[in-house]
């Protein structure tokens, strides 16, 4: 792959986000762990050529909007585990991991703006959190 050609096309924030997921399929997914690194490779190869291109400085606030993206994945993965280990909580998880899914995208939506992504298309809209209370993420 050539430094001018990028593997995948979404936006930047979903490349981020995508890379969060796969550091923790890495981890929990040993399994997988060749198949994971080989996207891995890819998507960092986009988020470099990406920032190369877009002349984008990492800053404070972006740094948290990944580490926050990366908290909200690995809870959202966890809950998704307990639904299928707690039968009788299932529904109670997945309300949760719904309101952060919401939460989630509340900061894709943040980075677009951070950088000044105009594709429209790329704006989250299922970011409601119906009622989640005590997540609030002071980006």
């Amino acid at each position: 792959m050539n430094k001018e050609t990028r593997a995948f096309l979404p936006a930047f924030a979903e490349l981020i986000d995508r890379l969060t997921v796969d550091q923790i399929k890495e981890v929990l997914l040993p399994q997988s762990k060749d198949t994971i690194a080989d996207e891995m490779t890819k998507i960092s190869h986009d988020v470099d050529a990406l920032l190369k291109e877009r002349n984008i400085e990492l800053n404070s606030r972006l740094i948290r909007m990944i580490i926050a993206l990366a908290q909200l994945n690995l809870h959202i993965w966890t809950l998704k585990d307990r639904m299928k280990e707690y039968p009788e909580k299932y529904n109670e998880y997945l309300k949760l991991a719904h309101q952060l899914n919401g939460t989630r995208n509340q900061l894709k939506n943040m980075m677009l703006v951070e950088l000044k992504d105009s594709e429209p298309s790329a704006k989250r809209t299922n970011f409601d959190t119906d009622g989640l209370e005590g997540w609030n993420i002071s980006i």
